[in-house]
């Protein structure tokens, strides 16, 4: 007969000298895959934000290129009135213009519907129908 039969071991403890190093090793590896895990996912919400931010850019200067391509096509014409206001789906752009002599000064102002605005200040030589200067300024307001 097993003279052992009636005795048993309390689970997990075979005597006093076991280690213990699973837990630590367990403990590691998941604190290094959850950083994995939290790097990637800040990775992919800064590239989202990226890629929104360069959507809302493009979006604006469409409507600039949109716009001064109406204008310039009036410019060219010798037209009295020069569009003040074109809608677009998107936003608007408003159109203002200053007579300096020979030059005007044409500002154009886009804003998209989420209050984004591109805004361009170009001097025209009306006489040679050519652009002097072109000075931008991009507000982007999340």
């Amino acid at each position: 007969m097993n003279l052992n039969w009636g005795l048993s071991e309390p689970a997990g403890v075979r005597d006093k000298q076991d280690k213990g190093y699973i837990f630590p090793v367990t403990l590691v590896l998941s604190v290094i895959i959850s950083s994995f895990l939290l790097h990637q996912v800040e990775n992919y919400r800064l590239e989202k934000m990226f890629y929104h931010e360069s959507d809302q850019q493009f979006e604006l200067e469409v409507m600039m290129k949109y716009t001064w391509d109406i204008v310039e096509e009036q410019l060219k014409e010798e037209r009295e009135e020069i569009i003040s206001s074109v809608e677009m789906p998107r936003g608007e752009a408003t159109v203002t213009v200053k007579e300096l002599g020979t030059e005007s000064e044409l500002v154009i102002v886009c804003t998209t519907r989420t209050g984004r605005e591109y805004k361009a200040t170009i001097l025209y030589d009306m006489e040679e129908k050519k652009v002097l200067g072109w000075y931008e300024t991009i507000k982007l307001i999340t």
